[in-house]
Order: structure tokens, then C-alpha cells, then sequence
């Protein structure tokens, strides 16, 4: 039996195929947290234009990864200004590939 992160690159993969548009925004919508929220040691926080943010990305990695940096990753053209991907191309095993994003 596959282990959690390759279960949910092959499902976030796969809803990716279907609706790439769908599954880009849903990862690019980030809300503003708190310190609290910052500082927990498996959930990703990133800093968007000055704002502590977090997304569906980061609550997944919390959920399932073991690594404070993060085991699920995803490959596409970024916004580096915004922090948004304008496309995902796909999500990407950390623990394989070291490359959070590749524009």
C-alpha cells in the first residue's frame, strides 16, 4: 500500500488533469494567519507581498507530510511578485525532488 504523500499525488494529480484552472486557483487562495499559525512546525506558511498567508497546499502538508519544509511540492509557471501560479503542471514529491517550484 502506498504511503500518504503518494496517495495524494496521485489524487491531486489526477484532479489536476481534469480541471487544471480549478485546482490552480484553489491552491493559489491564501488567507492571512497568525503568529500561532506561523510558527507550527509541519503546516506551510509563506509571506506574500509583506502578509503571512496560508493555503491549501500548506494545510495538506501539514496534514500528511513529516517535514517542516514540506513533502508535497507542485511544478509550474510562477508569479514570483504575487506568489500565485499563473499553471501547475503537477504536484511533485519533496522527498524525491528538492525543487518547490520550477517557472
Amino acid at each position: 500500500m502506498a504511503d500518504a504523500v503518494s496517495r495524494a499525488l496521485v489524487v491531486l494529480n489526477d484532479a489536476l488533469a481534469r480541471d487544471a484552472r480549478a485546482v490552480t486557483e484553489l491552491v493559489n487562495l491564501r488567507v492571512e494567519c497568525n503568529k500561532d499559525l506561523i510558527n507550527h512546525p509541519l503546516i506551510q506558511v509563506g509571506e506574500y507581498e509583506g502578509v503571512a498567508k496560508v493555503g491549501v497546499l500548506g494545510l495538506i502538508n501539514g496534514l500528511i507530510g513529516d517535514s517542516p519544509t514540506g513533502s508535497i511540492g507542485a511544478k509550474g509557471t510562477f508569479d514570483p511578485v504575487t506568489g500565485r501560479f499563473l499553471r501547475i503542471r503537477e504536484f511533485v514529491d519533496l522527498r524525491v525532488e528538492k525543487v518547490d517550484v520550477i517557472a
